[in-house]
């Protein structure tokens, strides 16, 4: 039994491929207007509505397939960008920082090579960098890293890029400094301001401002005016380091010395390198 449907199975699929040969040699040996033509085109014209259904009936469920995966590309699209645009954020980071520490490197070579121009005769200035900071609001220190097996001595001023006063060294180790800064409430350096070099002593605050006390009261000093080290105080004797300019001016009726605003010249939140000022 098994053995005739196998022979049938194989007559029937010989046969078929003896019918599609013949219709093939049909199709291609008749004209145009050959029965066999006339049949395809007759299928043609009851398929295409039934074609045109199933299209349309298909067509939305292929758009929502279409812009489910368009919308999965974009997704992925958007996140490979976010992901190089932090990238390029953070190399342009990186730069930004890399050039403000180059310039503020070259502001102190500019200030090492001009340094018989801007100090007295004898003064000495050593590079450091800032390695720590107060963390306290009582006080305003910065730790360097440069000692006294480089000459820094209690007492140094220190300044930054632009020729400002920072403040001065309050302790010394052989490869590390404290300096207190001009901020901290126990600060006190005599300063003159210019040109009339009035006098007086400039002395910071717990909120960090600055002020010129002890001025005399005849002097007349205006806004804008230049305020520079007096070179009198015991503790910082070289003169016209540049500490600030009078951002305002108080005098009281019964007061016998004015008090000065001071806008300090160092911004004290960008503190990085600095020069010590070996006297």
């Amino acid at each position: 039994m098994k053995r005739k449907r196998a022979l049938w199975r194989r007559l029937l699929v010989a046969a078929l491929l003896v019918l599609s040969l013949a219709m093939l040699t049909l199709y291609f040996r008749e004209s145009e207007g050959g029965p066999a033509h006339r049949v395809q085109r007759a299928g043609l014209r009851l398929l295409s509505p039934l074609q045109s259904g199933v299209s349309t009936i298909i067509s939305p469920f292929q758009d929502a397939w279409n812009w489910v995966g368009d919308l999965f590309t974009a997704q992925s699209e958007n996140t490979r960008l976010r992901k190089e645009v932090a990238k390029l954020q953070a190399l342009t980071a990186r730069q930004l920082k890399q050039l403000r520490e180059y310039q503020r490197l070259q502001g102190l070579q500019i200030v090492m090579e001009d340094e018989d121009k801007v100090f007295p005769d004898g003064v000495e200035l050593v590079p450091a960098r800032i390695v720590a900071s107060s963390t306290e609001a009582w006080y305003s220190t910065v730790t360097i890293n440069s000692g006294s097996s480089k000459g820094v001595a209690l007492y140094d001023p220190v300044v930054n890029e632009q020729r400002g006063l920072v403040g001065r060294v309050t302790a010394v180790s052989s490869h590390a400094a404290q300096v207190t800064l001009l901020t901290d409430q126990k600060s006190a350096v005599g300063a003159e301001i210019l040109p009339n070099e009035a006098r007086g002593v400039v002395v910071g605050s717990i909120t960090g401002d600055m002020t010129m006390d002890l001025v005399d009261r005849s002097e007349k000093i205006e806004e804008g005016q230049v305020i520079v080290t007096s070179g009198a105080s015991r503790t910082l004797r070289v003169r016209g380091i540049p500490i600030g300019v009078v951002d305002d001016v108080g005098k009281q009726a019964v007061e016998l010395y004015q008090s000065i605003a001071v806008k300090p010249l160092v911004d004290f939140k960008k503190l990085e390198w600095v020069l010590v000022v070996r006297q």
